[in-house]
């Protein structure tokens, strides 16, 4: 993300900038679920300010990722970029997938930005 107000209205409505990639994580992790089961989910490490500032890394299984989906529901598939980290075994994937997004308006919009407000990113210790 290249905003480094992260407080700031997306789109003009009633999330946060904030609130939209973690979406994008549970949306993805969601998405992945067939391919990533005995992984039991995935770590996302989210930063602002064309990565310049870390927001955190946050943990999101597969379980609570399909939790979520299931509150929501999911809308149409939205085209989405992806970095896959490969670790020590060599330089980021960058793929760009078309992935069913979170249907959070009208009343959804209050309960996900509690949700994401209680939803942390792991301490560097976790």
């Amino acid at each position: 993300m290249s905003e480094t107000n992260t407080t700031k209205s997306a789109y003009g409505g009633q999330l946060w900038l904030y609130d939209v990639p973690i979406a994008k994580m549970f949306e993805v992790t969601y998405s992945d679920y067939p391919e990533i089961p005995n992984a039991g989910g995935r770590t996302w490490y989210y930063r602002a300010g064309k990565g310049k500032i870390d927001m955190g890394q946050f943990r999101i299984n597969c379980q609570l990722a399909s939790d979520i989906a299931n509150t929501y529901g999911l809308g149409k598939p939205e085209r989405s970029a992806i970095e896959y980290s490969q670790g020590e075994a060599g330089r980021p994937i960058s793929r760009t997938r078309s992935i069913p997004i979170l249907d959070i308006t009208g009343n959804k919009i209050q309960r996900w930005t509690n949700f994401v407000q209680w939803f942390r990113p792991q301490s560097a210790n976790s």
